[in-house]
C-alpha cells in the first residue's frame, strides 16, 4: 500500500492561471495572454450577444455582460455576478472564420466574430479605447498563429454527434434531400463517435425518458447556442440537463461540459499510441484490471460479450500505462463500464483522465485519500445541516462511511438504477462535485424520519437500499392532484438537492476540504504505518516504537527525494528500478532516497552548513556525494532489485545498530561491503574501506582517527605481502 498521500502531501492551492483553467475546462497550460509588452488581453467588462442568422438582429434575450479573456488558444466569456453560472463560452481560436469590427458610434467599440459553422457572436468592449486595441492586436496575433490548425477542425469535429444531429434536421427542415441522396446517405456509416449503447441498447424506456421530446430541445438549443467545441452555457443550459441528456448526445456533452473534449483535440492520436506501445505488456496494474473486467456492470448486455469487455479492458490499461504511479483502483471499473455506454473508447479515456486528475483528484488511488476526504466534508456538512441526525449516528455508533463512500465512490452508479444514476452524473459534469454532496444530503434528509427509527448500519443500508430501487416510484401516491401524483421520487431528490442544499457550492466544498486536509492526511499514514510494521516478517531487536521511528524517516525521505533540491543531493539524481513488474504502489526506497534517509539516521551521512542572509541563520543540510552509502545499498538490496523495502531497512539497520563497541563485529561488516562477496579484499579494496572510514571521521574533532586509519592501511598492506610470500 502507498505509504504517503502524495495528492494531499503535495496539495498547493491552485494558481490564479490554474483556477481560470479549471473554471474553462481548458488544458492546464492554458492562461491568460500576455503580450510583449506585459499587458495581459483582457477586458473586463464586455457585452455579449448573438446574432439571429436568419434576420441578422440581435437576440434580445441572449445578452450578457461579463469579463471578456483572451488564451493562447481559446477566447473565454463569463458572465458577472453569478461566477459565470449566466453565461459561460470556451471558444477554441481555429474555430473562428471572421472579426469584424461593427459600425458604431466612436465611444463604443464592438466585434463581430463568425464561426465556422456561421455562429455570429458580438462583443462590445466597455474599456478605454488603448485597452480595446490592444486586446484586438493580440487577438489578430493569435488567430494568425492558429490558421495551420484550421485544417484539422473538420476530421474532429466529424467525430461528434451534434454534426450530423443538425445536419439532419437542417435538411428535414428545408426539404431537400432527394431519394437518392437519402439512399446514398444509408450506404455511408456514421463518422461520428458513439459509445457501447448504440449497439446494445441504451438503459430505460425511451417512451418513459421522453427522449425525442429532449432530442428536440437540444436540436434547438445547440442550432442557436453552437455546439460542441463551441458550445455556448446559457441558462437554458442548465435547465436542459438537470432534466436530463438524450441518449445520443449524453457522452459529447459529457466531454464538453467537464472539459475533455479540448484535451482529445489536443492530442490527436495518443490513446491509440498508448495501447500499441505497450502491446502485449503487463505489470500489477493490468493483473488488477483483468479481475475486475467481469465483475464491471455483470447486468448491462455489452459486459456479457467479449466487445464490451475488450472494450472495457482497452481503456483501462491504457490509462494505466498514462499514469503508472496511480495506475488502476477498485472502482475504476464501474465508473468506465458506465461511462462506454454514452462514449467511445477515445473520448472515455480522456474523460477518465479528466476526472482523476482534475474532477475528483484523489479518488482512485490506493489509499483512496480524496474520497476520504470529502467524506470528512460531508459528515461535516451533514452535523451542519442535519444535526439532529448527526447527533443520533454518533450516538448509536453508526458509520455513516459504510453509507455514503459506495456513493462518492461509484458516482452513485453502484448505489441506484442506472438510469438515475446517469442523470446525476450529467449533472456533476456540468455543476461539479457540488452536486455529490447535494444529491447526498438530500437522501439522508428524505429518509432523516426512518434513519432516526432506526440503530444500527446493517438496517439503514438495508433501508437505504430499497428507497434506491423505488426512485421511480410516485413520491405522492395518495395525492388527489393528477400532476402532483406523477412527481416521483428521483425528481423529488433532485428539487430538494438543488433548492434545499444550493448552499453547498463548489467553494463551500474546497474550503471544508482545505480545512481537513492535513486531518486526513494523519489518518491514512498512521493506518498505513500500523499496517507496514504488522507486516514486517522480522521486527530484529527493535522495540516497536524504534520501529515507528524507522518507518517515519522512511516516509519522509520518501517525500523529500521527490522535491529535492540540487543543494540536497549535490546534483545527484539516481532514478527508481525500471522493472516493468514492480508494483508502483509498494513503498520502496531507491538509491537518492536511501541517502537522504541514511542523513537522517547517521550523523556521518550529511554535511551541515549555516547559512546567514545578514537578517537570520538557518542550518542547512546536504548529502554528500560518497560510495560508502551506494555499497550499504547494495548490500541490503538481497534481490537485487534497485529498490529497498521497509524489512530491508529494517533487517540492515538492526545488524549495525546493535554492535554496542563491538570493533571486531564492525570491522566485519565493513569488510564484508568493500569485498563485494569475495573472500579477500584486494589493495584497492582496502583503500575504498580506509577513505570510506575517514568519510565516517572526517566531523570528530583532533587526528587520532587519521593516525588509527593510516596504520589499519599499513598493517593490510603488511600482511597481505606476509600472505602473498606464505603462499
Amino acid at each position: 500500500m502507498s505509504t504517503i498521500v502524495h495528492s494531499l502531501r503535495e496539495y498547493r492551492p491552485p494558481t490564479r492561471a490554474q483556477q481560470f483553467a479549471n473554471s474553462f475546462g481548458l488544458p492546464l497550460d492554458e492562461a491568460p495572454y500576455v503580450d510583449a509588452a506585459g499587458n495581459r488581453a483582457e477586458i473586463i467588462s464586455a457585452i455579449l450577444s448573438i446574432k439571429n442568422s436568419d434576420t441578422g438582429s440581435v437576440q434580445e434575450d441572449l445578452v450578457f455582460a461579463g469579463r471578456l479573456t483572451l488564451t493562447s488558444s481559446f477566447l473565454c466569456f463569463a458572465s458577472h455576478g453569478d461566477r459565470g453560472r449566466g453565461c459561460r463560452l470556451a471558444l477554441p481560436l481555429m474555430t473562428v472564420r471572421r472579426v469584424e469590427r461593427l459600425n458604431t458610434r466612436d465611444s463604443v467599440f464592438a466585434l463581430s466574430i463568425t464561426l465556422w459553422h456561421g455562429l455570429q457572436l458580438v462583443f462590445q468592449l466597455n474599456a478605454l479605447r488603448p485597452s480595446c486595441e490592444g486586446f484586438c492586436n493580440a487577438m489578430r496575433d493569435r488567430l494568425r498563429a492558429h490558421l495551420g490548425e484550421m485544417k484539422q477542425l473538420k476530421p474532429f469535429l466529424d467525430s461528434c454527434y451534434s454534426e450530423a444531429l443538425l445536419k439532419e434536421a437542417k435538411e428535414e427542415n428545408q426539404e431537400k434531400i432527394t431519394e437518392d441522396d437519402a439512399e446514398s446517405n444509408t450506404e455511408i456509416p456514421p463518422s461520428y463517435l458513439m459509445g457501447l449503447g448504440s449497439t446494445f441498447g441504451f438503459p430505460g424506456d425511451p417512451r418513459k425518458l421522453k427522449e425525442k421530446s429532449k432530442m428536440r430541445l437540444w436540436t434547438d438549443y445547440l442550432r442557436l447556442h453552437g455546439r460542441n467545441i463551441t458550445l455556448l452555457r446559457y441558462p437554458q443550459f442548465t435547465r436542459l440537463v438537470q432534466v436530463g441528456l438524450p441518449n445520443m448526445l449524453r457522452g459529447e456533452l459529457w466531454e464538453v461540459a467537464s472539459g475533455s473534449i479540448f484535451q482529445r483535440m489536443g492530442n490527436p492520436g495518443v490513446y491509440e499510441k498508448l495501447l500499441k506501445d505497450h502491446e502485449g505488456q503487463t505489470n500489477l496494474s493490468t493483473e488488477e484490471i483483468e479481475k475486475d473486467l467481469n465483475r464491471s456492470l455483470p447486468e448491462y448486455a455489452a459486459y456479457q460479450t467479449p466487445q464490451g469487455i475488450e472494450t472495457l479492458r482497452r481503456v483501462l490499461v491504457a490509462y494505466s500505462w498514462r499514469n503508472p504511479e496511480l495506475g488502476y483502483c477498485q472502482a475504476m471499473n464501474i465508473v468506465v463500464a458506465a461511462l462506454l455506454i454514452y462514449m467511445s473508447e477515445e473520448q472515455c479515456f480522456w474523460l477518465l483522465d479528466m476526472l482523476c486528475d482534475r474532477l475528483l483528484p484523489g479518488y482512485y488511488t490506493q489509499s483512496m485519500a480524496g474520497t476520504l476526504l470529502d467524506q470528512k466534508v460531508f459528515e461535516n456538512l451533514v452535523q451542519q445541516t442535519m444535526p439532529m441526525l448527526h447527533e443520533h449516528f454518533v450516538k448509536n455508533d453508526m458509520q455513516l462511511s459504510l453509507v455514503t463512500l459506495p456513493w462518492l465512490l461509484s458516482l452513485f452508479i453502484n448505489s441506484m438504477p442506472m438510469v438515475f444514476a446517469f442523470r446525476i452524473i450529467d449533472c456533476f459534469m456540468a455543476f461539479g462535485s457540488q452536486v455529490l454532496f447535494q444529491v447526498g444530503l438530500a437522501i439522508l434528509k428524505i429518509n432523516g424520519e426512518a434513519i432516526l427509527s432506526v440503530s444500527d448500519d446493517g438496517t439503514m443500508i438495508g433501508m437505504l437500499r430499497n428507497y434506491f430501487r423505488t426512485l421511480g416510484d410516485s413520491a405522492y401516491p395518495e395525492s388527489s392532484d393528477e400532476r402532483r401524483k406523477q412527481i416521483t421520487k428521483f425528481q423529488q431528490l433532485l428539487v430538494i438537492a438543488f433548492r434545499e442544499f444550493c448552499i453547498v457550492s463548489n467553494d463551500t466544498i474546497e474550503s471544508e476540504r482545505k480545512r481537513f486536509r492535513q486531518q486526513i492526511v494523519e489518518e491514512i499514514e498512521g493506518f498505513a504505518r500500523r499496517c507496514a510494521i504488522r507486516n514486517l516478517k522480522d521486527h530484529g531487536r527493535f522495540s516497536k516504537a524504534q520501529l515507528t521511528l524507522i518507518y517515519d524517516h522512511v516516509v519522509e525521505a520518501i517525500y523529500r527525494a521527490r522535491h529535492a533540491p540540487e543543494s540536497l543531493t549535490l546534483g545527484d539524481q539516481v532514478p527508481a528500478s525500471v522493472d516493468p513488474m514492480q508494483d508502483l504502489k509498494e513503498m520502496r526506497v531507491n538509491l537518492t532516497t536511501f541517502r537522504l534517509f541514511l542523513g537522517e539516521i547517521f550523523t556521518w551521512a550529511r554535511d551541515e552548513y549555516i547559512v546567514r542572509n545578514g537578517l537570520q541563520e538557518r542550518i542547512e543540510r546536504r548529502v554528500p556525494d560518497q560510495s560508502l552509502s551506494t555499497r550499504i545499498f547494495q548490500d541490503w538490496d538481497h534481490e537485487k532489485r534497485g529498490t529497498l523495502s521497509l524489512q530491508d531497512i529494517v533487517t540492515g539497520l538492526d545488524e549495525i545498530m546493535f554492535l554496542d563497541g563491538d570493533i571486531s563485529g564492525a570491522m566485519a561488516w565493513l569488510f564484508r561491503i568493500h569485498a563485494d562477496g569475495k573472500d579477500k579484499l584486494s589493495k584497492n579494496d582496502i583503500l575504498a574501506l580506509s577513505e570510506s572510514l575517514l568519510f565516517m571521521y572526517r566531523n570528530e574533532p583532533g587526528d587520532e582517527h587519521l593516525g588509527a586509519i593510516s596504520t589499519f592501511i599499513n598493517k593490510s598492506f603488511e600482511l597481505g605481502k606476509d600472505l602473498d610470500a606464505s603462499g
